[in-house]
């Protein structure tokens, strides 16, 4: 098979969509990129369509998005309306904020935790008594 106009290498590919080589690869073989074309040599040779589908997917990965989300967001974005696309980016992307917020509030109640527990700690002194995990007085950490 000869060469497709403005074909690029892999690598060339990776340095246009910023992804590793090994990570383009990953893609076609987990089916969210179908399998390119072939030169003469055997090397695999990329036009602007997959570069697109490669900017689709890692932006994708950026959101935290599954594969199997992504490869339903692909299949919409290259093989049927503007509409549909946007309309399952759309629900995706309210699901990823939900589960981004859940996870803020998490760390913020884990935050104040921490910090309860810092001020509780107080001053370690040197040359303090042997703990006995559980009967100390000072170690409330643990009995709490």
């Amino acid at each position: 098979m000869a060469m497709i106009d403005s074909a690029l290498t892999i690598g060339a590919a990776a340095r246009l969509t910023g992804l590793p080589v090994r990570t383009i690869r990953f893609y076609e073989e987990a089916g969210l990129l179908p399998a390119p074309a072939r030169a003469e040599s055997g090397y695999r040779v990329f036009a602007e369509a997959d570069l697109s589908r490669l900017r689709l997917i890692r932006r994708a990965r950026i959101l935290g998005l599954g594969l199997a989300e992504i490869r339903e967001l692909v299949g919409l974005a290259f093989g049927d309306s503007c509409a549909s696309f946007e309309t399952r980016l759309s629900g995706l992307v309210d699901r990823r904020l939900g589960e981004v917020r859940a996870t803020i509030d998490e760390l913020r109640a884990l935050e104040t935790s921490l910090v309860e527990l810092a001020g509780s700690l107080g001053e370690v002194s040197a040359g303090a008594h042997a703990c006995r995990a559980g009967g100390c007085e000072r170690c409330t950490f643990i009995d709490d």
